[in-house]
């Protein structure tokens, strides 16, 4: 195998040194907000002797919370674009962040947990980078965010067993503390690099939208306008299919592995196996788009998750779970930065933000009722995990069907442009004809 030339990759990195800086900064803040969290929950409760409830309910308030203020950054980044959001989300997340590792009353806990892991998540999260990522390289979304999210990718990889060694050594709060001074130093560079979009250039008056869907390249005049397309209506329903069952098979597969005879350290370390599969699952996104399209790459994914969860739902013999951790490992990756590129056509540029904060709110609350409706359902028949996976398994199949729905409405501009050109067409020809 050889090597590209030193000079080839200093061009490459250059090229997409924003791009690459975007990544490292997601990468930093789904660290400790997303990641980081479910590590130092345990030591929190030992430690301080709250309830698991309570200290869940700020990780819980945190995505609640940064689903509504994602729509308002997502105004903020169309409007004056990506500064105020980003030097908001680091500024404001990490002080109340930093504030929460201090606080030794429980209620105060959950108050600046919940504000500064919302402010993070709507103004550091994919939510803001992809739409960024989208307006820097707009003809070629694919590989930028192919970029983005492979180097986003490691965040799991990194701060998992960061968060756990500095808790070890240190306790939680002080592991809190070095972490976010970790995530700001890394996420700086970025904030201060991406100071402006280009702007978006305006419609053609005698043009066809560019790429077959109902916006066209330029994209909705607003919110109330996107909401009226039935292919955004069906995007978005499928966006919240997808991140409810996404979220309860994420915090249900440990539990659902022991009950199908796993131990838990075994389950455990399948847990990091599936978070490191992801990184060479995102990588796979760029070949997939360019020989599938986006599509069918995405619907290929959603199928191979269906399998998965299928997988462990057959789960007697363990390779079945092994296997189900395998599948989630390097197509879950893979599914939101293909929803981003979709939701990057369907919605257009012109309030991609916008739009995308909007997608963004629906799936963290779905996000967050799955695991909740899953836990449900395993005390309804009595902690047998069975019908909870069935569940999911109906959820993965809607999502599916969802999609191929959307598939079938987003031909049908490509088949009434078709039809305009060949009347363009022929229209001359037939007067030409007519003539004396």
């Amino acid at each position: 195998m050889t090597l590209p030339p030193p000079r080839d990759v200093a061009r490459w990195l250059w090229t997409w040194r924003q791009i690459i800086l975007l990544g490292i900064l997601t990468c930093g803040a789904y660290g400790l907000v997303l990641y980081g969290f479910g590590i130092i929950a345990g030591p929190i409760q030992e430690d301080e002797g709250w309830s698991s409830a309570a200290v869940n309910a700020a990780f819980m308030g945190s995505y609640l919370l940064g689903a509504a203020a994602s729509l308002v950054s997502g105004r903020v980044l169309d409007a004056l674009g990506p500064r105020p959001v980003l030097w908001t989300g680091l500024i404001v997340g990490t002080v109340f962040l930093m504030a929460a590792s201090y606080s030794e009353n429980i209620w105060l806990f959950i108050v600046f947990w919940t504000i500064g892991g919302a402010v993070t998540i709507a103004g550091l999260f994919y939510n803001v980078t992809m739409p960024i990522a989208a307006r820097l390289f707009p003809k070629r979304q694919t590989a930028a965010m192919t970029v983005l999210v492979t180097t986003g990718g490691f965040s799991s990889v990194i701060f998992m067993p960061l968060t756990g060694l500095f808790t070890d050594e240190f306790g939680w709060r002080w592991a809190v503390r070095i972490l976010l001074v970790v995530a700001a130093a890394i996420s700086l560079p970025a904030v201060l690099s991406v100071r402006r979009l280009p702007p978006i250039p305006p419609p053609e008056p005698s043009s066809a939208p560019a790429i077959g869907s109902q916006a066209g390249r330029h994209g909705f005049g607003g919110v109330q306008e996107a909401l009226r397309s039935r292919e955004v209506q069906i995007m978005l329903a499928m966006v919240i299919a997808s991140s409810f069952g996404l979220g309860a098979m994420l915090n249900h597969f440990v539990p659902a592995s022991t009950a199908a005879g796993m131990s838990i350290t075994a389950a455990g370390a399948l847990t990091g196996l599936r978070g490191l599969l992801s990184i060479p699952g995102r990588a796979l996104i760029g070949p997939m788009a360019s020989l599938l399209g986006l599509r069918p790459a995405l619907g290929v994914g959603y199928a191979v998750i269906l399998l998965g969860t299928l997988a462990l739902l057959a789960a007697g013999p363990i390779y079945w779970i092994y296997l189900s951790a395998i599948i989630a490992g390097l197509v879950w990756g893979q599914t939101m930065p293909l929803q981003g590129l979709i939701a990057s056509d369907v919605f257009g540029l012109r309030r991609l933000g916008t739009l995308m904060a909007l997608q963004t709110a629906m799936g963290n609350v779905a996000l967050a009722i799955g695991p909740f409706a899953a836990g449900v359902l395993l005390g309804l028949v009595d902690d047998n995990y069975q019908p909870v996976l069935v569940a999911i398994a109906g959820v993965n199949a809607l999502t599916l069907a969802l999609l191929l729905l959307m598939v079938r409405t987003h031909r049908q501009p490509l088949k009434q442009l078709a039809a305009s050109l060949l009347a363009s067409r022929t229209a001359p020809q037939k007067r030409k004809s007519g003539a004396p």
